[in-house]
């Protein structure tokens, strides 16, 4: 494997598990509402936005590793 393609994969890795935590995200979200207590409510909220922040913070890197 060569330093290029190592480049791409490496990529395509970090938008797989951007994509990811970005439809565990809006999966979640959906949820949040229906969650039974107030504490639970926030709770799911957090983690929320704790994988929206992932998301971004994978494509970040990506971007990163590409620009390189």
């Amino acid at each position: 494997m060569d330093h290029n393609e190592s480049v791409r994969k490496f990529e395509h890795l970090m938008l797989k598990q951007a994509d990811h935590a970005h439809d565990a995200a809006t999966e979640r979200e959906g949820l949040v509402l229906l969650m039974p207590s107030e504490k639970s409510r926030q709770l799911a909220q957090l983690q929320v936005k704790a994988s929206h922040k992932q998301a971004k913070e994978f494509r970040e890197l990506a971007q990163q590793v590409k620009e390189s």
